[in-house]
């Protein structure tokens, strides 16, 4: 196999949108400088730093019968906890309780560290109104008729079932009784909230104080709404284990019989668990997780706020490097987490957070052919990659910055962004429709893989890829890279029943050669000698025509109409048809509207994507379901 790919990564344990610091582990990497890196005499240590320092760490074994019931306490989500349940939760490890005992750190600071898992407002706090960069809580959302009541109801039962009732004016945290008093909700919703509260407080069964899944299992709790309450705990940082009145993460919850196999395995599947959170902007069922990847961070309230209104702020964009996710309604300002952790407005663990809602770095090594090695960044979410070594020879990464990687005083998540930064949008004004971007994850994706996910039809990919072959080659989206047919299906950006039909395309690019006196021919000359049919002839000059210019076989130089004319590659016949925008044929299927397209209009409504500089065309997964009800509906 001439091309080979290995990705090697320590694995963070992210099942949804949040991360948390519990432990601070620096792997000791006695890498002596990046410059011995660079030149590949360390080739393997880059590959050991794959975990970032600031993830949540399991702790092995239990420790809990060595910590006294009253040794120490910390606020959990409601009452008090002892360091002995967070010990049995495995949220503190022993040596942190001896960091304790010998005054090495604080109960305050361990507090802070774990105050993802214990009194962090985590979900949905209100709406941050894109016109006016205001924001406002649900309940008045709803009095001033900006959103129905029902949908700030669901917003409302999710803050009530994922730990508590969030005031985003001041960023302080209710039960739904003092909410009620302190008339942050109507009381018109006591009764559903407090139904909804019994996920973080737990309920009452046989004398027992059962959990989510525990009330599920013993069917005190309806099961269908028991998986859309336990994936917004685990969107919003974690199931609540509401004995303790803390929250876990999914692999503990395991553990502690808080959680299935089962159902986390199919939380995320439509036909296991139908989405059901509304999209206040147009009322579309999504997962509570994807709400959340959706709102930005008010740093005044230290809370998540759901963008209302028609700019998107937070929206992925293909074009840019960041999205909106940081912003401060005090001053108005609409930061990228990046800028913000760089000012000092936010903190590294909610920085990263944050920034871990777009992208998902990992280290990995490409083998070419010939055996050496190229170090990369590459992300699992996007697709994106990076060779470390090329973004330091070209100025967009700092070997200093690698240096402080390698040592252990950065993370990858600022490695990637100071990359990504420094980064100059480019445009290849002459690139064809180079693949697919997903808007929910941002992924970039080939012509062949959007056909296999039954995103785009069989036609529409052939025409895509015959316009790649006929202006270059087959293009891969997350490098830019192009291959001829031969390789292109070797390395899986198409399959062979399209090489069969893109190899008598390729001639064009490449050189068509008579039969007879084996001289070079223009594309209609080879028509003429049935060598390519007329049609594809005729398409092959029009993708080049449109995407800047026909193209001379021997120099690969563009084209113009007239310069083509002189030169004999086409003839005035075809040149007024190439000129008549009315005769192209419809022959690509928009993927967001379904609408037929001309290979002009599909390109022109393709973005650039700022990595490649290629033309990428906007894509939505189809939901497998249709809007079944909203968060908690009655029976």
């Amino acid at each position: 196999m001439p091309y080979k790919f290995l990705l090697q990564i320590a694995k963070n344990k992210q099942y949804d949108m949040h991360t948390e610091i519990t432990t601070l582990k620096q792997e000791k990497n006695p890498v002596s400088s990046a410059e011995e890196w660079m030149l590949g005499l360390k080739r393997g240590d880059f590959l050991k730093r794959g975990v970032e320092p600031e993830t949540f760490q399991n702790v092995d074994g239990d420790h809990s019968s060595l910590v006294r019931d009253d040794e120490f306490t910390f606020q959990g989500l409601r009452h008090t906890v002892t360091a002995r349940h967070l010990v049995e939760a495995k949220l503190l490890d022993m040596k942190t309780i001896e960091q304790l005992r010998l005054g090495l750190k604080t109960v305050e600071e361990v507090q802070k560290t774990l105050s993802k898992f214990l009194t962090k407002a985590t979900s949905i706090a209100g709406l941050y109104l894109e016109s006016t960069k205001e924001k406002i809580s649900f309940a008045s959302a709803a009095k001033k008729i900006i959103i129905d009541k029902m949908i700030a109801l669901a917003f409302l039962e999710a803050q009530a079932a994922t730990g508590f009732i969030i005031d985003p004016i001041s960023g302080q945290t209710y039960s739904v009784e003092d909410a009620i008093l302190k008339e942050v909700i109507d009381p018109e919703f006591r009764i559903r909230l407090l139904e909804a509260e019994k996920a973080a407080l737990g309920y009452s069964y046989n004398s027992q104080t059962l959990s989510v899944f525990q009330a599920m299992e013993n069917r005190v709790l309806d099961r269908q709404k028991g998986k859309h309450i336990l994936e917004a705990q685990i969107a919003s940082g974690g199931i609540i284990d509401p004995v303790r009145g803390i929250r876990v993460p999914p692999e503990i919850a395991l553990q502690q019989g808080l959680l299935n196999n089962a159902i986390l395995q199919f939380l995320h599947e439509p036909s296991s668990n139908t989405r059901v959170f509304p999209n206040p902007n147009n009322k579309q069922a999504l997962y509570y997780s994807e709400l959340l990847r959706m709102c930005v961070f008010d740093v005044d309230c230290q809370c998540f706020l759901f963008p209302f209104g028609e700019r998107n702020i937070s929206n992925l964009n293909v074009a840019k490097t960041h999205r909106i996710s940081v912003v401060d309604t005090k001053t108005g300002a609409e930061l990228t987490a990046y800028e913000a952790f760089q000012r000092n407005i936010i903190e590294k663990s909610t920085y990263l957070e944050l920034s871990g809602q777009q992208y998902q770095w990992r280290e990995a090594t490409f083998f070419e052919s010939y055996g050496h090695p190229s170090h990369m960044l590459a992300d699992a979410k996007t697709g994106l990659q990076f060779n470390i070594n090329e973004a330091v020879e070209q100025g967009t990464l700092d070997k200093a910055f690698v240096k402080k990687y390698q040592e252990g005083l950065i993370t990858l998540t600022e490695l990637a962004d100071s990359l990504l930064s420094r980064l100059v949008p480019k445009k290849d004004l002459h690139s064809p429709i180079a693949g697919y971007w997903l808007t929910s994850s941002g992924e970039r994706i080939s012509v062949l893989k959007a056909s296999r996910r039954n995103l785009i039809d069989r036609i529409t990919a052939l025409r895509c890829l015959e316009a790649q072959v006929s202006t270059g080659g087959i293009i891969d989206p997350l490098t830019g890279k192009r291959y001829r047919v031969a390789e292109a299906l070797h390395r899986g950006l198409v399959d062979e029943g399209f090489a069969q039909q893109l190899r008598q395309c390729e001639l064009v690019i490449t050189g068509i050669g008579h039969p007879v006196t084996n001289k070079s021919m223009s594309v209609m000359g080879a028509v003429k000698a049935n060598i390519i049919s007329k049609e594809m002839g005729i398409r092959c000059l029009e993708f080049q025509y449109l995407t800047g210019g026909l193209i001379e076989p021997q120099g690969h130089s563009r084209l113009s109409i007239e310069e083509a004319l002189q030169v004999g590659i086409i003839d005035v016949f075809l040149a007024t048809n190439l000129k008549d925008q009315k005769s192209y044929v419809r022959s690509i299927i928009c993927p967001q509207t379904k609408r037929k397209l001309t290979y002009k209009e599909a390109l022109e409504k393709a973005d650039f994507d700022f990595h490649t500089g290629l033309k990428l065309l906007e894509v939505s997964e189809p939901l497998m379901t249709g809007i079944s009800s909203l968060y908690y509906s009655s029976q």
